[in-house]
């Protein structure tokens, strides 16, 4: 293979870089001794990283026999990004920092009638992406650009949702749409591996080598990281975990399948249910309170649990059972060291974690994920979002710097 010296400066710059965001205040001969580097190399590196204010010296440092030498930190307001989380029930927004210090978020409710005519749809989510930019006042240089995190089977390469059974879209030009109204770098990825993306730089995942993030919401997918790669699969369909077939007869899944865990254990399939019970004459005195005033949905069946309903905790114990054979299948499977459990549904983890954790206890094979840790994610409702605008920093430390 030929000496590429570009390929080889681009890599020094990466982990110069990287080093001063994770180590930092650090001096360039610590960098230097740690980096396997020159001090030439690093001082032509830092220099330019310093004119293009993406580090910046904050004083000196205690001195070892001479003179005293300079901190380099990183600039984390140095760019912000966008990310967009593409949700069935809302579309959420936020513009942050390079170290996920948020300026500024938003949600809006998706729309009913948009869902089915997606042009419209994507229009309506870059006219709020805009004017959110806008309204921020940010030099044009300091933008980044948007991650947009949309559930579903994606075409990465044409920027294309080929399958999302969430919208019931096939082979919607997504990329090609935003572009049309957008003028920034935009890139797409699947919803469950930003949020993943999301947890691993920033959230629970932060120390984890090997994790399979689960996101449990409207739907249920996951995510897989080694080692830091994102992994795609073959053709980047890998994650699909909530259409894991559970009982081969049982309810119709929006894939097309019946029995995924998707259709016996998410939140829509936990609202479908609660229905079902409830035409088929079980008594729910909470519902019967609540049913004139509220949509029913998976949050109206937690809060009614936790109000002391019946028939909604045993609703969610019956979804939680599913669940917890999955992960129990999914340890034997994988042995992952972390298992982080994100998405709306854990808003109200203190329902059904106990339970989870004893089922997934109960059918795991004897003696295999003796490492592997349960947790819930840390970056809340924005989580997705946040791992989608992540997606662009990712990019930046990637190729050494360079937008």
């Amino acid at each position: 293979m030929p000496y590429n010296k570009s390929v080889l400066a681009q890599l020094n710059k990466k982990i110069v870089l990287e080093m001063i965001k994770e180590k930092g205040p650090i001096n360039k001969a610590e960098i230097a001794r740690r980096a396997d580097l020159s001090i030439p190399t690093v001082m032509k590196i830092t220099e330019e990283f310093e004119g293009r204010n993406i580090i910046r010296n904050v004083g000196k440092g205690e001195s070892k026999g001479g003179k005293r030498p300079d901190l380099l930190e990183f600039v984390e307001d140095a760019f912000y990004v966008m990310g967009i989380d593409i949700g069935r029930h809302h579309v959420k927004m936020v513009i942050m920092d390079m170290n996920a210090s948020l300026l500024k978020s938003r949600y809006f409710q998706t729309a009913e009638e948009l869902i089915c005519k997606p042009e419209e749809f994507i229009r309506h989510v870059g006219n709020v992406a805009q004017k959110m930019i806008e309204s921020c006042n940010l030099e044009s240089q300091k933008f980044m650009g948007i991650g947009i995190g949309m559930p579903g089977i994606l075409d990465y390469e044409r920027g294309r949702v080929i399958f999302s059974p969430d919208f019931n879209w096939i082979d919607v030009p997504m990329l090609e749409l935003l572009k049309q109204q957008l003028p920034y770098r935009i890139i797409l990825e699947n919803a469950n591996k930003t949020l993943a993306i999301g947890e691993y730089t920033y959230g629970a995942a932060k120390t984890a080598g090997y994790v399979f993030c689960i996101n449990l919401g409207y739907g249920i997918g996951a995510a897989i990281i080694e080692n830091g790669t994102l992994l795609h699969g073959k053709s980047g369909t890998s994650g699909e975990f909530g259409h894991m077939i559970m009982e081969p007869d049982g309810p119709l899944c929006d894939c097309g399948n019946r029995g995924c865990l998707e259709a016996v254990s998410s939140g829509n399939a936990i609202a479908k249910k609660m229905k079902q019970k409830i035409r088929e004459g079980r008594k729910s005195l909470i519902f019967e309170e609540m049913a004139p005033r509220v949509k029913l949905e998976a949050k109206t069946v937690f809060e009614a649990a936790i109000r002391g309903d019946e028939l909604s905790t045993e609703v969610i114990q019956e979804a939680v059972n599913y669940l917890g054979i999955a992960i129990a299948s999914c340890i034997n499977l994988l042995d992952p060291d972390a298992i982080i459990l994100s998405g709306g549904l854990t808003k109200s983890s203190a329902l059904f974690m106990d339970g989870l954790l004893q089922t997934v206890n109960r059918y795991k094979m004897k003696y295999s994920g003796r490492n592997v840790q349960i947790e819930i994610g840390e970056l809340g409702e924005y989580g997705t979002a946040i791992g989608a605008a992540t997606l662009l920093i990712r990019q930046f430390f990637e190729n050494g710097g360079q937008l």
